[in-house]
């Protein structure tokens, strides 16, 4: 059975396919992993903050300028050909730097770094919902007294969640769980996160109610993606970060053409039948405009139609062609539905068991019923009682062969 992670489960949330190719395919990429520069940059200010840590549980305090040569030392020493900058507009500079502003913000934030005792740097903890295994890494635990412990975790995005998502955080409060089973003496656990390029910390706690919910969410997830069989792309802003676009359903043909010559390109047999689909498409859209331009004009020549043959006195309009008819009908008309006399006509229709045969009162078979003298002429007075007449006029167009 295997090892679930929140890392683990994000990824089935973001995309199951991802999930499928990363965990059960165990794709992996040749020539080397591509690496986003957030990640890395990422990476980096994490090893510098553990380096802070493990040595002050030595009584060492390194130095901001200490700090910062490590940086630039491990930054050299790790770069690679396969990292990749996808904002536009940004170098490798730009994130070192934020990377800097970070650790010295950090830094003299919590000087002398007295708050609290740490306990352990990128901890491994694993622990058990029901049947299932989880484990994570803590970037650092840290101990208050008193049976308080602190789980903190370092965030370099570049975005800041509002407040509220960390009370529904899932991450922390699973290793929240992890740190029970680990330290029994634990009575109280504060979940702190320190978005890095902001300067920010925040802080929050769980209930044992709010664990307990976690518990079952988390182990119907697992539940979820056990049974899964067809692990389904989901496109997001976040493909763009992916590293399987070449075996993704939703991305390898963009893959495969995204190096093409614009003659291979427009070449390609799927890009041709995407261009003809949307050719036909516009076209479709566009005749669609132009009936429903033509549907508005047509009912202005109903209009004038009838206006002709009401001061002509006729009722046939000739053309070269074909011939206009105008024809007027008399119909009935009884209550809507929500008028007062609605009421009455239904309990009428009920009463002399017409209901059943106008279909829960179809008012225009109503009308046509009255009209029929399929009922007794007493019952079609009642219910004419109910009704008015309207006049109802129509155009036809008659092709003048089939007149004659």
């Amino acid at each position: 059975m295997p090892i679930y992670s929140h890392s683990r489960l994000a990824t089935f949330e973001n995309c199951p396919q991802q999930f499928k190719l990363r965990y059960i395919d165990k794709v992996r990429i040749e020539g080397g992993e591509e690496e986003g520069i957030e990640a890395f940059l990422g990476t980096r200010v994490h090893e510098v903050l553990e380096e802070l840590y493990k040595e002050l549980v030595l009584s060492k305090r390194n130095s901001v300028e200490d700090l910062l040569g490590f940086y630039n030392e491990i930054w050299k020493k790790n770069w690679h050909k396969h990292v990749v900058i996808v904002r536009k507009g940004f170098t490798k500079d730009h994130y070192k730097q934020a990377g800097i502003e970070a650790i010295q913000n950090y830094y003299q934030k919590h000087l002398p770094f007295n708050q609290s005792k740490t306990l352990s740097t990128e901890a491994l903890v694993t622990f058990k919902l029901g049947d299932y295994s989880i484990q994570g890494y803590i970037d650092r635990v840290a101990y208050l007294g008193k049976g308080c412990y602190e789980i903190h975790d370092y965030k370099t995005s570049g975005t800041l969640p509002p407040d509220q998502k960390f009370d529904t955080d899932r991450q922390l409060a699973l290793y929240q769980i992890g740190i029970r089973q680990k330290y029994r003496d634990a009575k109280e656990i504060k979940l702190v996160w320190h978005y890095l390029l902001f300067n920010r910390e925040i802080t929050s706690t769980r209930t044992e109610r709010q664990l307990d919910d976690l518990k079952k969410e988390v182990i119907a997830l697992i539940k979820k993606i056990e049974r899964e069989t067809k692990f389904s792309p989901n496109e997001s802003k976040l493909c763009d970060w992916c590293e399987y676009p070449d075996f993704c359903p939703a991305k390898k043909h963009e893959a495969k053409v995204a190096t093409l010559t614009v003659n291979k390109y427009l070449k390609d047999k799927g890009v041709t039948l995407v261009n003809k689909y949307a050719d036909i498409k516009a076209k479709i859209a566009e005749l669609k405009a132009q009936e429903k331009e033509l549907a508005e004009e047509l009912t202005l020549l109903d209009e004038a139609a009838m206006k002709y043959a009401e001061k002509e006195g006729i009722t046939n309009i000739t053309g070269r062609d074909f011939l206009l008819r105008v024809i007027e009908s008399e119909f009935l008309s009884f209550p809507r539905a929500g008028a007062k006399e609605r009421v009455k006509l239904e309990a009428l229709l009920k009463k002399i068991r017409v209901w059943n045969e106008v279909s829960t009162l179809s008012l225009s078979k109503l009308g046509k019923l009255v009209e029929s003298d399929e009922i007794p002429a007493g019952q079609s007075k009642q219910i004419m009682k109910f009704a008015e007449t309207g006049t109802d006029c129509s155009v036809r167009l008659v092709k003048k062969k089939e007149e004659e």
